[in-house]
């Protein structure tokens, strides 16, 4: 958050419990998540509880609302996003559109699919020859698929990409080097000397993704003294000593 103001822009924290939140940049707008998704539609992986498929699906229910950029919270802005287009997203690897940065006009094409291409019994489009046998062996083992019973992440990347490429919108995805320099398999460098990460950035580079999940085991201790973690911190103003 204190980065994405540094770049110069408004922040928004969306909250189910906007009143509970504590530590929040001075300047930062506490929404209320229900304008957007009542809470009873934020829908869980039925296997695992996670509630990363309610926040794929809100997201797409904020680009409906017209309420501006999508971004995900573990990302760190190193410059602002100045692209002058409706149009926001980036290449995380080749052929491969990540979702964790996400803009497109209310009422476009790209919302329209978005929103309707999620179904129950539904095959995912984008999935190959594999995938869909397992889908349908699925479907015709257990009598049906609500939308959560998919496998984790179903509707995230894969479709955010089906859909870019399907409305020929490609062209406005950014290189991997401007939203995503550090790959998920490299994630952990963010907490090694600050240059083996920076030989990663370029001019071009917006932002970093710190991909959290990946962290384990060191996102809960003070950053080593010089590392990438450390200097954002530092840049930053937020405190790493808890």
């Amino acid at each position: 958050m204190a980065s994405a103001k540094a770049a110069g822009h408004e922040f928004t924290i969306w909250s189910y419990e906007p009143d509970k939140l504590q530590n929040v940049p001075p300047g930062t707008d506490l929404r209320d998540a229900a304008e957007v998704m009542p809470q009873e539609r934020l829908l869980r992986y039925r296997d695992s509880g996670s509630v990363a498929l309610g926040a794929n699906l809100w997201r797409i229910e904020l680009l409906d609302k017209g309420y501006g950029c999508w971004v995900d919270m573990d990302l760190v802005f190193l410059r602002p996003f100045d692209f002058g287009q409706d149009y926001i997203y980036g290449w995380e690897y080749e052929d491969w559109i990540n979702n964790a940065i996400l803009m497109a006009p209310q009422g476009s094409k790209m919302v329209d699919d978005l929103k309707k291409i999620p179904q129950p019994n539904r095959r995912p489009p984008w999935y190959g020859p594999k995938r869909s046998l397992a889908f349908y062996w699925s479907l015709l083992r257990n009598g049906g698929m609500e939308l959560e019973d998919y496998p984790w992440g179903t509707f995230s990347a894969g479709l955010v990409t089906y859909v870019v490429k399907r409305n020929r919108l490609s062209h406005y995805a950014s290189a991997p080097e401007v939203f995503y320099p550090v790959r998920w398999k490299d994630a952990r460098k963010v907490y090694e000397p600050a240059e083996v990460v920076e030989a990663m950035l370029t001019e071009e580079t917006r932002t970093v993704h710190l991909w959290h999940s990946r962290l384990e085991g060191l996102r809960d201790a003070p950053p080593p003294k010089g590392s990438f973690i450390d200097k954002m911190c530092e840049r930053f103003g937020v405190d790493s000593t808890y």
